[in-house]
C-alpha cells in the first residue's frame, strides 16, 4: 500500500512540472510574438506621425515659395502631435538636403525602430531635433524650422 500512495504523490509532481514547462514555453512563445507586434505598431505609428508633419512642412513651404518677396513672409502652423507613439518617447529629427528632397527621421526609444519620411520643399528648412508632442512649423522669412 506505501507504493500506491508514493505513485500518486509522484504522478502529481510529474504532471505539475509537465504544466510549468508547458506554460513556460508558451509564455516565451507569445513574449516573442507581442515584441514583434509592438515595434510593427511602433513603425506603423511613427509613418503616420512622420506623414502628417511632412504635409504641414510642405504646406508652410507652398505658401512661402508662391510669394515673390519672401523676405516679408511670415508663416506659423502648430500641429498637435501625440508625446508618445505604442507607448514610447521618439524624436524627431530633419534632414535637409540641398536638392529639395529632405527627409524627417522619426526615432523611438524602446523599441528602437527608425523611419524616414520624404517631404519635398523649395525654401530652405533648418536641420534639427525635437522630441515628439506639439509642434511648430515657422518661417521667418529665410527659412522654414519646426521647434516645439
Amino acid at each position: 500500500m506505501t507504493t500506491r500512495a508514493a505513485s500518486t504523490t509522484l504522478g502529481y509532481v510529474l504532471t505539475l512540472t509537465i504544466t510549468t514547462i508547458l506554460i513556460s514555453g508558451l509564455m516565451v512563445a507569445a513574449g516573442g510574438f507581442v515584441a514583434d507586434e509592438r515595434e510593427r505598431v511602433t513603425r506603423t505609428e511613427l509613418e503616420v506621425v512622420g506623414q502628417r508633419l511632412a504635409a504641414n512642412i510642405e504646406a508652410g513651404d507652398r505658401v512661402a515659395a508662391a510669394t515673390d518677396d519672401q523676405t516679408t513672409v511670415s508663416v506659423s502652423s502648430r500641429l498637435e502631435l501625440p508625446s508618445q507613439v505604442a507607448g514610447t518617447t521618439y524624436r524627431i529629427t530633419i534632414d535637409p538636403d540641398a536638392s529639395g528632397r529632405s527627409h524627417l527621421v522619426l526615432e523611438s526609444a524602446d523599441p528602437k525602430v527608425t523611419v524616414r519620411v520624404p517631404f519635398v520643399n523649395q525654401t530652405q528648412i533648418a536641420s534639427g531635433s525635437v522630441d515628439g508632442g506639439d509642434v511648430l512649423v515657422e518661417y521667418d522669412g529665410t527659412r522654414l524650422e519646426v521647434s516645439k
